[in-house]
């Protein structure tokens, strides 16, 4: 299915919303059912539903758990299209209401409530249907009324691509298919003219904010695949090649049986980055640790920590400089400033004994305080807590040229701290051996990321702090 390779943050927010619907209304379609009950003694004429109110609420909510985890009626598969959602409804529902109804029925502290299980079904019969009325509202109208989608590219030759591209098209509502067509003459040009011709169209696509490419492959392809990711690296593009001749295949004849068929995609990355229910757990981290500081902490350093500024040398509180953020969109980058006034700030790094810097800016930097704002940029989703460092937009174009996969690193958002920093890799770099090993940290975290590594970096960047590092100017 389409989310296995692209991945729409509209799938995560359309689980969500599921999610708080069904629990709240049927949570308040059972209390609504007890208070009839109460109400009406036929429909409890022992009373054991209102005495045992609190053990049937929650027998309720377990049963319907374990229901919708039987039939997955909330996974991405379901979510991703209204057929699946229906199917998976359909069948947890029922699969809620009679293991409910059994449990309830073999419960002996409560005979006789079969009226009360009756009224209860039909009450979340009717809540389903319009439910789901609902959702395929939202699935219908949301995308093109709000520009719901989720743009992707596939490139190939006009033979081969009309397949792929129909594929992709019945994964819509959250997903609008882009196509870039050659022709078959152009399959025979040199692998120096087709390389061109593919760093061209990459180059196009990310100038149009498209960062996800398919690339319906021929044969040939294979001998410079290396060379394509490469390409398609620089320019912060994610490349994913489809076979040609399984995305040729086709099934037709209203006889034919019904055939299921997963097409078969080689990914150049496959980091636990690009996963977007890790990219949504991050970000709500990020938005609680940052909110928190800025609450907490910057409230009142930003006003002392400005004074002490003010009183060594004229000029802004803060130091806003344009660095390299994810899929290398520039962002102004906020610190708070070291330096003196001085027109280098934008492309020199700080040295050893570097005059530019002040007292106050010294003991800023020597102990990370200086990074503090950066939390600002976390917090307006510009950057993380973790992750690779933001690099000047001149070092990035520097170091692109000279570093294999250096670009990689900006498939993600940069971090206050990182796992090379915690490693040793941080401060002035002037070997480009040294940036190497930075980008080799970078891209290791990226494939191994998860909540407690994050914790782990935080951890180990506050005792590094501690102990003041050597290699900070």
């Amino acid at each position: 299915m389409m989310h296995k390779y692209v991945q729409t943050r509209m799938v995560i927010c359309l689980k969500m919303l599921l999610i708080s619907m069904d629990v709240a209304f049927l949570n308040l379609l059972f209390f609504l059912s007890c208070g009839l009950a109460t109400s009406y003694p036929v429909l409890d004429p022992h009373g054991a539903l209102e005495a045992n109110q609190q053990a049937i609420w929650l027998l309720f909510n377990i049963t319907g758990v374990l229901a919708a985890l039987m039939f997955r009626v909330y996974s991405d598969q379901s979510i991703e299209r209204l057929e699946n959602m229906f199917r998976t409804t359909w069948k947890g529902g029922v699969a809620h209401i009679l293991i409910f109804s059994i449990a309830l029925e073999l419960d002996q502290r409560v005979p006789n409530v079969l009226l009360f299980l009756l009224g209860l079904a039909i009450l979340m019969v009717v809540y389903y249907i319009a439910a789901r009325m609902f959702m395929t509202y939202v699935y219908t109208v949301f995308p093109k009324r709000f520009n719901w989608y989720k743009q992707v590219v596939i490139i190939g030759n006009g033979a081969y691509l009309a397949p792929v591209a129909s594929f992709f098209e019945r994964q819509r509502p959250f997903y609008h298919v882009n196509t870039i067509q050659y022709k078959d003459e152009e399959m025979l040009a040199s692998k120096e003219e087709n390389l061109a011709r593919f760093t061209r169209y990459f180059k196009e696509v990310s100038t149009a904010g498209i960062h996800d490419v398919f690339i319906v492959t021929s044969p040939d392809m294979y001998s410079y695949s290396k060379e394509l990711v490469q390409a398609a690296d620089h320019q912060c593009v994610q490349v994913n090649f489809v076979p040609a001749m399984t995305a040729n295949i086709s099934y037709s004849g209203s006889a034919m049986p019904s055939v299921s068929m997963e097409l078969p995609v080689i990914q150049s990355h496959g980091e636990r980055m690009s996963n977007m229910e890790n990219r949504v757990k991050k970000r709500l981290i990020d938005l609680l640790i940052s909110g928190l500081v800025l609450v907490f902490i910057l409230s009142w350093m930003v006003p002392l920590i400005g004074l002490l500024i003010k009183l060594q040398s004229p000029g802004p509180i803060f130091f806003k400089q344009l660095r390299s953020g994810r899929n290398n969109k520039p962002f102004y980058c906020y610190k708070f400033r070291s330096m003196v006034v001085n027109k280098d700030s934008n492309a020199k790094q700080a040295t050893k004994d570097d005059k530019r810097v002040t007292a106050i800016g010294k003991f800023l930097r020597q102990s990370s305080l200086d990074e503090f704002p950066q939390f600002i940029n976390v917090f307006l989703g510009q950057m993380s807590v973790v992750g690779p460092r933001p690099h000047m937009l001149a070092h990035t174009e520097h170091y692109s040229q000279l570093i294999q996969h250096y670009m990689v690193r900006q498939f993600v958002k940069p971090g206050i701290t990182g796992w090379a920093q915690v490693n040793g890799y941080r401060g002035e770099t002037k070997d480009p051996e040294l940036m190497a090993r930075r980008v080799e940290h970078d891209i290791d975290y990226m494939q191994n990321w998860s909540a407690m590594l994050d914790f782990k970096i935080v951890c180990m960047t506050a005792i590094n702090v501690a102990g003041k590092e050597k290699d900070v100017y």
